[in-house]
């Protein structure tokens, strides 16, 4: 029999189970509630200086932010402000050169020693005719820089050296001849001299060695060409892609630039050129032809800079630089993008049916694109169909309707795939309206002939048969319009023989008239 004491024991055993004494509704004597209550203060205070904190940490955040455009800011203006420095010592430094070649001179006189006719003995004839003319432009221009003006009064507006090849005719380069030299100099020296104004500078089929080059960088030097134009040239190894680069750099009012057959040997001089064109702050329109093909040089990758940069050009021609896209989008994605490009010239390359076809697509959703040439590449019929469709989609009213009006594309000829008679072609000199007024017309004239018209006008608008009614006169009015439109902006021949009102009888003779 147990005794009181050892009972009483064992309720304090069983009291203090868990380290607590049982008081204060069994919670243990070191966690009362006055003591959780201090705890939950406690973390109150924390979370408050926490939220404290992190707003200061928010206002610091913001002044950062606000610190740091104002950064931006002044970068900006520093890298413009350099950009202005670097062009004032530029002018600073063609003034000084200019300052030194007047300095020599007391009176000038056209000094170069004259050339004799012997001195040509065993040149073709052509090359001999060449050299002279050469020799008295250089004269020519030469006298009227320092004179200001030609012989006759007019203001020199392009500086021409050279004959410019037109499309697919090359001409003979004029190689170099040391006799040449004091010539080119006295050229350099009046360009020097030359207050550059609105002017274009071209230099076609002439060989340009290093001695020509390094009379000519310094004198092109800071002056405001609008227009470069270099056609094989014969440069030796790189020195004509740094020649170009430099000048490209040197000229902020350059716009548009010409460097075609000038072979470059390697992705890197390519992509200097290519980069110094993008960088560049006011060229618009740029033709790198017949330059970037070879074993050593990825020309696609060279070009894709021009379609990725958010530059506004007005012309893009990288014709037959053996481009190759290996499915990139570069290109057609740009066209979709409907940028403010009015020409695109993408001739001559190896662009297949897929970079065609996604062309195609791209050029559904442009608008301002006027010219395009693709003649000359790697697509099938395949191609030419995906082309044909955007411009002459004869499917239906609507889909002719949506085609491409605004585009011209110059170099392909698509009877090969659907023969047209007298097929409407986009043309520049076309308002887009007019375009798509003579397509529909000459889709219904076409009908006509066929004698379907009503059974294509209940196809195409089945999907419309309670409001069907209300077509019909729109679509009579329609018909005498595009007629109008047509006989007004000079028309097709054939189908203009087709009158409106025998396309007008053909639809009311059969399309809805019991209804009506």
């Amino acid at each position: 029999m147990s005794s009181p004491d050892s009972t009483k024991k064992r309720r304090i055993a069983v009291g203090n189970v868990g380290g607590g004494s049982g008081d204060d509704n069994g919670l243990d004597d070191g966690i009362t509630m006055s003591t959780i209550l201090a705890k939950l203060n406690d973390m109150q205070n924390e979370m408050n200086g926490m939220k404290s904190r992190l707003s200061r940490v928010d206002e610091l955040e913001e002044k950062c932010q606000l610190k740091e455009d104002k950064c931006t800011t002044l970068e900006t203006k520093c890298n413009a402000f350099e950009k202005k420095c670097a062009n004032l010592d530029t002018r600073c430094e063609s003034l000084q050169r200019s300052v030194q070649i007047l300095s020599k001179e007391s009176k000038w006189e056209y000094s170069a020693p004259p050339i004799p006719d012997s001195h040509w003995h065993g040149l073709p004839e052509e090359d001999i005719g060449g050299m002279k003319r050469l020799l008295r432009l250089i004269k020519g221009y030469t006298g009227a820089f320092r004179g200001g003006r030609w012989s006759d009064g007019e203001q020199v507006d392009k500086i021409c050296l050279g004959q410019e090849s037109p499309d697919n005719v090359e001409i003979d380069m004029l190689h170099h001849d040391d006799v040449l030299l004091p010539h080119w100099e006295e050229f350099a020296n009046a360009l020097q001299l030359h207050n550059v104004n609105d002017s274009k500078l071209s230099i076609a089929n002439i060989q340009l060695t290093s001695e020509v080059l390094d009379l000519l960088a310094p004198a092109l030097k800071g002056k405001a060409f609008t227009g470069y134009l270099f056609e094989r040239n014969g440069f030796a190894n790189n020195e004509g892609t740094k020649f170009i680069t430099e000048c490209i750099k040197q000229n902020n009012e350059l716009q548009h630039l010409g460097w075609i057959n000038n072979q470059i040997d390697n992705t890197k001089d390519a992509m200097l050129l290519v980069d110094a064109i993008v960088n560049h702050p006011s060229i618009d329109s740029v033709r790198i032809e017949s330059c970037l093909g070879g074993e050593h040089i990825n020309s696609y990758v060279v070009v894709c800079p021009l379609f990725a940069s958010d530059r506004t050009w007005e012309r893009i021609d990288i014709e037959s630089n053996d481009i190759r896209t290996r499915g990139d989008t570069a290109i057609p994605d740009y066209i979709a993008s409907n940028p403010p490009l009015k020409i695109l010239y993408l001739a001559n390359n190896n662009l297949n049916d897929d970079d065609v076809a996604l062309i195609a697509r791209a050029l559904k959703q442009n608008k301002n694109l006027k010219q395009i040439r693709l003649g000359d590449n790697d697509f099938t019929d395949i191609g030419y169909n995906a082309l044909c469709n955007v411009f002459f989609d004869f499917t239906s009213l609507n889909s002719i309707s949506d085609s491409n009006h605004t585009c011209e594309i110059e170099d392909i000829s698509f009877d090969r795939i659907r023969y047209i008679p007298d097929r409407i072609e986009n043309s520049t000199f076309r308002p887009p309206k007019e375009t798509r007024a003579q397509k529909i017309y000459q889709l219904l004239s076409e009908r006509n002939t066929e004698g379907s018209n009503v059974q294509h006008l209940n196809t195409e608008f089945e999907d419309e048969d309670e409001d069907s009614l209300k077509l019909v006169p729109k679509v009579l009015a329609a018909i005498q319009h595009y007629h109008d439109a047509t006989k007004k902006s000079g028309g097709f021949v054939s189908f203009d023989r087709i009158n409106p009102l025998s396309i007008m009888y053909e639809v009311l003779r059969g399309w809805k008239m019991p209804e009506l």
